[in-house]
């Protein structure tokens, strides 16, 4: 007898350990019913990428939107004496539209772009063609001033008072 009560409790209890949880798991809402609209596809095409942004730096030298101290290499205007080497040392500064912008202090009629001979526009000020130098550890850094090389000479671009 002890048996037959026995075993049926044991099952119950067996039963009852097992943790069922007969609540459905919570489901976001769902926007067309709570009369939202529902989200627009992805854009197909890219957005097209920012402008340079070419800043002052004190003391009084231009720079990129990071900081980056930018040179230009002297007898360099048609941008044809730095090459594929150079611009390993040298990176040019490039825009995806002609005409980028100029932040404050820096005269804006004075930046313009030539076309590389690799298609892009490289930026240029007071019409030389602008570059950064790999040799500068950071923001306002100007190791890259008067450096001579292979390919030239490097200046610092500078900015006078009023520009």
């Amino acid at each position: 007898m002890i048996g037959r009560t026995l075993l049926p409790a044991l099952a119950l209890a067996l039963l009852a350990g097992c943790g069922y949880d007969a609540t459905p798991p919570e489901r976001a809402p769902d926007p067309a019913a709570a009369g939202a609209a529902p989200a627009a596809p992805a854009e197909s095409t890219p957005a097209p990428a920012a402008q340079p942004l070419l800043v002052r730096e004190d003391p009084g030298h231009l720079a990129d939107a990071s900081g980056a101290a930018l040179y230009f290499l002297e007898g360099n205007r048609d941008g044809r004496r730095c090459d594929d080497a150079c611009e390993q040392v040298w990176p040019p500064v490039t825009s995806d539209v002609p005409n980028p912008s100029a932040g404050p202090g820096v005269d804006a009629s004075a930046v313009g772009t030539l076309q590389g001979g690799d298609g892009r526009n490289h930026v240029t000020y007071g019409g030389e063609p602008l570059y950064r130098y790999a040799g500068d550890r950071g923001a306002r850094t100007t190791t890259g001033d008067d450096v001579e090389d292979e390919w030239g000479r490097w200046r610092l671009v500078t900015l006078g008072e009023g520009q």
